[in-house]
């Protein structure tokens, strides 16, 4: 039966090769359709408390199966080749799930992460000029030069630190002068805790979201986050309008996200409006920001724990020119963006992908009918036993050479798939090179924590204890 309070795997824990178990939330075991009453309740809890938590065993285990929850029926798929055919061939038969709306619509708006339909078409159409593989180069000199000049800041030889927190503040500057051209620093600080605290109140859905509760009774808890999210959109929009403004009186701008945003249409389609370009920038600011920062944090952590890796990973980095850094800087450090897929395997940034279907379709093994619910649970997937070998182990190899080229394109996901993959993977892969190498070219960092730190989802995979580490320069 689930256990009703999961456990740590003991930490430090390294298997017989000498590589690294980090630890996690242990599994539902049985199968829900055997569950007690008692059982559901216990896992409704932990999906209220942290959705990580009531992860079950046999998603980990099974290509798929079927539960009811709340009166519906629910497929939770973790089976490569059903997955293309859902999300990929049927992804018109599928609309976002509801309480994944509800968590996210108060956060981020009608931006590429909520809006459906006609309107999710435009705004992919008016926000991909911004992801050119043009433009995503043409940034990688400025995050450099960002990183270079905030990074002492954070990182100071023989202090302790909080590595979640100063790799929010980190990604924030680099973001920041992507999206604004640093327009908004002197708020930076203001801006970083209301994000935290939007994330942290309205991050997961309550129980009055899980049992399909009327929008009118209140959610107490997400009030905070509620202020925080008004406080965000107000400085956003003022520099929007006054970016407009410049326009029109036509003053030369920067290239930064605001201003490629503010192209015209094509075929007389017109322009994003101000709301628009703000949903759109509090969703880059979500979708890019926290996920890569909490990315980056996690790959250190494990780094931490696995010197000899760490090692590998200094080597490569030590490598290179950093006075004439390449174009591709990923393709440059192979070893060490291995590292970082491996760790955005144990540690999804987004870890959860929820469908209903609007549509009855079937496939070869599965009838899906119109408003069943479909789960992707990543979690799951990343560390399932029939698609990985020591699914739970730090295995950066896997990712490398034949090995890596033998993986299932729908087996790791960590940007989603299909038409909603994400539009900025390019540009978070670029930027957690560039972070990644310039921090670890500089310092090491070594954990300090009492205990493993604990995997909770705030919408994005974060470390309970913000991950604390001691730094030394190198």
């Amino acid at each position: 039966m689930p256990r009703h309070n999961p456990a740590y795997r003991p930490s430090p824990q390294f298997d017989t090769a000498g590589r690294f178990l980090p630890s996690g939330p242990v599994p539902f075991p049985g199968t829900p359709d055997d569950w007690t009453t008692r059982d559901y309740i216990s896992n409704m809890r932990a999906l209220s408390r942290n959705p990580i938590e009531a992860t079950t065993l046999i998603s980990r285990q099974r290509p798929f199966y079927k539960t009811k929850l709340l009166g519906k029926i629910m497929t939770v798929i973790s089976d490569p080749d059903l997955i293309r055919t859902v999300f990929v061939t049927h992804s018109d038969d599928l609309v976002l799930n509801p309480i994944r709306n509800k968590i996210l619509v108060p956060i981020v708006g009608k931006g590429l992460l909520t809006a459906e339909g006609a309107e999710w078409k435009r705004a992919r159409h008016m926000t991909a000029p911004v992801f050119t593989p043009r433009n995503v180069k043409g940034f990688a000199q400025h995050m450099a030069r960002d990183m270079r000049a905030n990074m002492g800041k954070s990182f100071k030889d023989s202090t302790e630190i909080k590595l979640g927190d100063e790799m929010l503040r980190l990604a924030y500057t680099v973001l920041s002068g992507a999206l604004f051209s640093h327009e908004i620093d002197d708020q930076g600080e203001s801006m970083l805790a209301d994000i935290s605290t939007a994330l942290s109140h309205m991050g997961r859905p309550t129980i009055l979201d899980i049992i399909g509760a009327p929008d009118f009774i209140p959610r107490l808890s997400k009030l905070p986050g509620k202020s925080s999210i008004k406080r965000i959109r107000a400085q956003i929009l003022d520099v929007i309008r006054d970016r407009m403004t410049r326009r029109d009186e036509g003053h030369p701008l920067p290239e930064d996200f605001i201003t490629l945003l503010m192209h015209d249409g094509e075929d007389g389609e017109p322009p994003l409006s101000a709301g628009e370009i703000e949903d759109q920038l509090i969703t880059f600011i979500g979708a890019g920001h926290e996920t890569t920062s909490r990315a980056i944090a996690w790959m250190v952590y494990l780094l931490s724990q696995d010197t000899k890796v760490r090692r590998k990973v200094e080597t490569e980095i030590d490598a290179l020119n950093m006075d004439s850094p390449p174009q591709d800087w990923a393709a440059a450090l192979p070893y060490t963006m291995a590292c970082f897929n491996e760790t955005m395997r144990l540690y999804p940034p987004a870890p959860f992908l929820s469908r209903q279907v609007s549509t009855t379709f079937k496939t070869e093994d599965v009838d899906f009918n119109t408003g069943d619910e479909i789960l992707l649970n990543l979690w799951a997937l990343h560390r399932h036993e029939n698609i990985w070998d020591e699914p739970d182990t730090f295995i950066p190899e896997r990712f490398m050479g034949k090995a890596g080229k033998a993986i299932h394109r729908f087996a790791f996901l960590p940007f989603g798939l299909g038409p909603r993959v994400c539009i900025g993977q390019r540009f978070a892969i670029q930027e957690a090179a560039i972070l990644i190498a310039l921090m670890l070219r500089h310092y090491r960092f070594d954990y300090i924590g009492k205990e493993a730190p604990w995997p909770v989802m705030r919408v994005t995979t974060q470390a309970e204890n913000g991950i604390p580490m001691k730094v030394s320069a190198r």
